[in-house]
């Protein structure tokens, strides 16, 4: 692996993780949409369905009308947040990306006037560690695209989840019998 795979490998695991963000923070504005949808249905519903002796239609409306404006305003707050969250991290993916090419190019001028020994054994010590970034990288990337489509509720999130059952704490012996002597 040469230093512009390295590079390279650098750039591919900063471009997961800035898609794994976006990924998240695109699964909370879905399901902070979600939340908001569920709680005005609720809310209609709740004074659709009923009389309420102390509140006549009028007076209906305008908690209906103000709840809308409330539930419309945050709406509108979290679409500009995460808006700004998203430029946010494509400013930062973009400045690490630039970063690691030009500390690429630079370390291409040295091991040019170095001699390519320092820089083989440099490259043979960060393979293996560039190459599990880039497999961590790819697994954040689909578990934020599995996180995603859970908070969605799309047909991809109906998978089976695993429930690995815990096994009851044990107490190592020597516990037991200082406690034993103490006593």
């Amino acid at each position: 692996m040469s230093t512009q795979n390295i590079s390279s490998a650098a750039i591919h695991v900063v471009g997961q993780y800035n898609d794994a963000g976006k990924t998240l923070l695109n699964a909370y504005r879905t399901g902070a949409h979600r939340l908001l949808g569920g709680v005005a249905s609720h809310y209609n519903s709740f004074f659709e369905g009923r009389e309420l002796p102390l509140i006549d239609e009028d007076a209906k409306a305008r908690l209906l009308g103000a709840y809308e404006k409330v539930t419309g305003f945050l709406t509108n707050r979290v679409d500009i947040d995460t808006g700004r969250a998203l430029a946010l991290m494509d400013r930062a993916a973009e400045t690490a990306t630039s970063g690691i090419e030009s500390l690429a190019q630079a370390s291409a001028r040295v091991e040019e006037s170095l001699g390519s020994s320092i820089a083989e054994v440099v490259q043979h010590v960060h393979e293996p560690i560039a190459s599990l970034s880039v497999k961590i990288a790819d697994a954040v990337a689909a578990s934020a695209k599995i996180v995603e489509s859970r908070v969605a509720g799309t047909a991809a999130a109906s998978q089976e989840v695993e429930t690995v059952k815990a096994k009851p704490a044990t107490r190592d012996r020597a516990s037991r019998t200082s406690r034993a002597l103490k006593a």
